[in-house]
């Protein structure tokens, strides 16, 4: 395979990987607090050739000598973006919506911490008890300050949380005490390491001790924090911040330059045919 088809080859595999990425962002764009990813490329620099024959015809050449001889691109990182999404008003009392492009609520599976923008929580029962769980759409368990799952009696009546993630929950009993729980809010600064697993939660790298020492994670309990940049709104959902016309637009530009890479593996094609055809 000559180098224009190799590079042309390169660039097409990497840029279906972008197609992929805009297909996943389309497809997600009525997902409650998606967070779009975009695709940054680099050039892939496999040969310098330094010989240079003619060095009197290089006067005034601005470019260095050499010839440098590259292999198409090839995607260097994917970005999350975690610029907010609209608001949704729900006015449903268990639609919680973190304000703050870093905060997400820390969520629990099977042992592991987990992370999400998804604030549209469910009641679960616990079996063999009159307590309820505090769980997401997907069935994990939402964290308290303390590390644990948030669970009270069933009998509530109503449930309250304030812009700093404070649950009050009351009862039909009015002799009964309510019941106050914090909400866990982890703070990320480096968004980039965030992993997506599916079930719109991610993951990060290694142990919550180890991302909290390097500073990607900061554990955030909202009622002793000062500053107001995240806050809890209670029945209202984020929504997905993808943008349907800017996503389109991207795409139909990356199909172009894949075809046009597909056009230049034809034509290499074609020019070796007509080299292989000429008879010395």
């Amino acid at each position: 395979m000559n180098i224009q088809m190799n590079s042309a080859t390169t660039s097409m595999r990497e840029l279906q990987k972008k197609i992929d990425i805009i297909s996943n962002n389309i497809s997600n764009v009525n997902t409650t607090g998606y967070k779009r990813q975009e695709a940054n490329f680099s050039d892939t620099l496999v040969q310098s050739i330094e010989k240079q024959s003619g060095l009197q015809h290089e006067v005034g050449r601005s470019t260095p000598n050499g010839l440098r001889v590259g292999s198409g691109a090839f995607i260097s990182q994917t970005t999350l973006r975690t610029e907010q999404g609209s608001i949704q008003k729900t006015d449903r009392p268990l639609d919680f919506m973190i304000q703050g492009d870093s905060g997400f609520f820390r969520v629990a599976s099977e042992g592991n911490t987990y992370y999400t923008k998804d604030g549209s929580f469910q009641l679960q029962p616990i079996l063999n008890s009159n307590r309820v769980n505090l769980v997401t759409s997907v069935g994990d368990s939402v964290l308290d300050s303390n590390n644990r799952p948030i669970s009270f009696d069933g009998d509530y009546d109503a449930i309250k949380v304030d812009e700093n993630g404070t649950l009050e929950i009351s009862y039909k009993d009015s002799a009964k005490q309510p019941t106050q729980i914090q909400l866990s809010i982890a703070e990320i600064n480096r968004p980039n390491l965030l992993e997506k697993i599916g079930g719109n939660r991610y993951q990060l790298p290694g142990t919550e001790q180890q991302q909290v020492a390097n500073g990607t994670l900061q554990i955030v309990n909202l009622a002793e924090q000062n500053n107001r940049s995240i806050r809890i709104n209670q029945g209202s959902l984020e929504m997905s911040n993808v943008d349907l016309t800017e996503e389109m637009t991207e795409l139909i530009s990356t199909q172009r330059l894949f075809q046009s890479q597909g056009r230049a593996i034809s034509f290499a094609d074609d020019m070796m045919g007509l080299v292989n055809t000429i008879k010395g």
